[in-house]
């Protein structure tokens, strides 16, 4: 299922405590932490602060990397790929390369016996040599007549014939080898030596190659037109289908971290949202393309990969815990301040967006300084202490870099929009 994740990268924070839900003035504290975990009306979610448990802590402005992403997940595949057989006809005298070797553009992966092609080309060159003649020999004795200039068309047909036949007895003879025409993994071989094939491998099945890297001789008879295929190990995409509310977040150029289970996590970019939709069970998802950047190691075609497609980053701001802020009635921010010797000072901040757990500040801070977080734990004593369904006592160690699994589909960014 696709989710919104929310992510602090570079920290570089002195964190003693661990904030544990979004800020809110006064009394509005608890109700916000019940709004949080979907506890119903205000009036079932109001909290007796005297029945809650509260704890100072500190935390050290920093400069931050925040970011939010979408989470999705699909397989890798390939952009380039070629299914190869032999468009002559022959036996199969050599195989070069087996399943999981890696191949250069220009490699001969396997050979069939050109004894029939060499004769065959002769042949039809022979062949050639002689409609050419006949050719000269018409037109020499053309003299006008209807009789003539028949003879010097009959010829001019029989050489046409024979001209295709050569060509198609030289171009039989290129076919003798199976060249590589991109690079890559193999990823099948179809061909064992002594396969026969006829053109365009039209036969039925055989026995893929085994063995070393090089196979010559006679071991088998078999007909075969299954064939070589090559999977580009250069340029991957990745498909995944995003909600409509997820899909809204995105745009082509974002960029994308994919991890896995066999491979280091690699980036890659959004190069491609679809306009339209496909509906499953009465819900519409788009096709979205996500596409592999640089060379990264180790990928093969199929592997499954999660997705984190980054739809908002800012590097390098001033920002804090956002229940370390409080907003008074009149729209006016202030954190408190704790200075070396343990002092304490409110002061007035001017904050900017909501990234996750955090609130960009962009006056009133400096780097380096300390501010003091309000953690809140629910009493357990008190009709007012207790909320919906016992839910506030699952707070306690409440970490909010989890914030992207909360239930509900819950938007962060709107934490503080009552």
């Amino acid at each position: 299922m696709d989710m919104k994740r929310l992510s602090l990268r570079g920290a570089r924070w002195r964190q003693v405590g661990i904030p544990v839900a979004s800020a809110v003035a006064g009394a509005a504290l608890g109700i916000g932490a019940m709004a949080l975990w979907g506890g119903g009306s205000a009036d079932a979610a109001s909290l007796d602060l005297a029945a809650a448990d509260t704890t100072q802590q500190t935390t050290a402005v920093a400069l931050q990397t925040l970011e939010e992403s979408v989470s999705t997940s699909g397989s890798l595949a390939a952009v380039t790929s070629d299914s190869l057989a032999f468009e002559a006809t022959g036996k199969v005298t050599a195989v070069y390369v087996q399943e999981g070797d890696v191949v250069e553009a220009g490699d001969v992966l396997a050979e069939i016996d050109t004894l029939q092609l060499t004769a065959d080309l002769a042949s039809a060159n022979a062949d050639l040599v002689r409609a050419e003649a006949m050719l000269s020999d018409a037109e020499d004795a053309a003299d006008g007549t209807d009789e003539s200039d028949a003879q010097i068309a009959s010829a001019q047909a029989a050489l046409a014939v024979k001209q295709e036949a050569a060509d198609d007895a030289e171009s039989n003879m290129a076919n003798a080898q199976l060249v590589a025409p991109i690079s890559g993994l193999v990823t099948s071989v179809g061909y064992a030596v002594g396969d026969a094939v006829s053109g365009g491998g039209s036969s039925s099945g055989a026995a893929a190659s085994s063995g070393g890297a090089m196979q010559t001789g006679t071991t088998s008879s078999t007909t075969t037109s299954s064939g070589i295929a090559i999977v580009g190990q250069q340029d991957w995409t990745v498909s995944v289908s995003l909600s409509e509310s997820d899909v809204s977040l995105i745009s082509v150029g974002d960029q994308v971290t994919f991890s896995s289970d066999d491979v280091a996590s690699f980036y890659g970019v959004v190069t491609d949202i679809s306009a339209l939709p496909s509906t499953t069970s009465g819900t519409a998802y788009y096709p979205v393309t996500l596409t592999v950047t640089g060379a990264p190691d180790g990928l093969f075609d199929g592997i499954d990969v999660t997705a984190e497609i980054v739809y908002l980053r800012k590097v390098d701001v001033l920002a804090v815990p956002t229940n370390a802020i409080t907003t008074s009635t009149d729209g006016v921010s202030s954190v408190t301040v704790v200075a070396s010797d343990g002092t304490t000072e409110d002061r007035e901040v001017t904050t900017g967006e909501v990234i996750g757990s955090y609130t960009e500040i962009t006056d009133g801070l400096t780097e380096g300084e300390s501010i003091e977080v309000t953690t809140v734990t629910a009493g357990t004593t008190g009709s007012t202490g207790s909320t919906q369904n016992g839910q506030m006592g699952g707070m306690q160690g409440f970490d909010p870099s989890q914030m992207g699994n909360l239930p509900g589909g819950f938007d962060p960014s709107q934490r503080n929009n009552g």
